[in-house]
């Protein structure tokens, strides 16, 4: 890990600040000051496995978030993200300068709550251009799975995810690079492309409804209505 440059994380950045814990243990403590990427979905109710009531329960303390730790998809993913990442790097090499180090949390300077764990920060070589770099991996199985993942379509939860990225970060564009596994013989790596400048209505929905959640039902512990994501 120590291969990748640091220095978008280390820089004096005015759209946010870095958060550097010394363990995953402690970087997951860190992340419950606000909504984070994988929050930011179930805040606006698009979330196909938290709901918006749960994600509140768990930020305003009444329950725990459950421990998936132990999960094999999850596993897995942890155990291939750095894989993934450095195939990305390899992929882009001359292009992108990818920038990563692990248990971080940034902050956005103007919003705090809104928070975002990146699996790289990314600097076009030739423009000086910023991203964001989020690795997933998948088993989109059913036709209406693989539809979510069809060409430049991403799943909701997962677009909501890396436009908050951009809410955070105020970059320019996102790298998203999945392996999407149909078989035990068959895999798929590929990149979508999000630019910030063809984005930028949905940028405004999602941190809307983000700031919404925070300030209208965490902060005074009220209660939301249940919203669920159309299927």
């Amino acid at each position: 890990m120590t291969a990748y440059k640091k220095t978008l994380f280390l820089s004096d950045n005015p759209n946010y600040s870095v958060h550097i814990y010394k363990s995953r243990k402690q970087w997951l403590g860190g992340r419950v000051s606000g909504i984070g990427g994988s929050d930011a979905s179930a805040a606006i109710g698009m979330n196909p496995w938290r709901s918006n009531l749960d994600l509140w329960m768990i930020k305003t303390g009444k329950k725990k978030a459950p421990d998936i730790s132990n999960n094999a998809r999850v596993k897995y993913g942890q155990a291939a993200e750095d894989a993934i990442r450095r195939l990305y790097q390899a992929k882009k090499l001359g292009i992108v300068d990818v920038h990563y180090m692990p248990n971080v949390v940034l902050s956005n300077r103007e919003h705090p709550e809104l928070l975002y764990s990146p699996d790289g920060l990314l600097m076009e070589t030739k423009t000086g251009r910023c991203g964001i770099l989020e690795v997933k991996t998948a088993s989109p199985m059913s036709a209406m799975q693989k539809e979510k993942w069809h060409d430049n379509h991403l799943p909701d939860n997962y677009y909501i995810q890396v436009l908050h990225g951009l809410n955070v970060t105020n970059f320019d564009f996102v790298d998203l690079i999945a392996e999407l596994t149909y078989d035990e013989k068959y895999s798929q790596i590929r990149i979508y492309h999000i630019e910030r400048s063809e984005a930028e209505e949905d940028l405004k929905t999602v941190k809307e409804g983000v700031l919404r959640f925070w300030n209208e039902y965490v902060i005074p512990r009220r209660e939301p209505a249940l919203t669920l994501p159309h299927i």
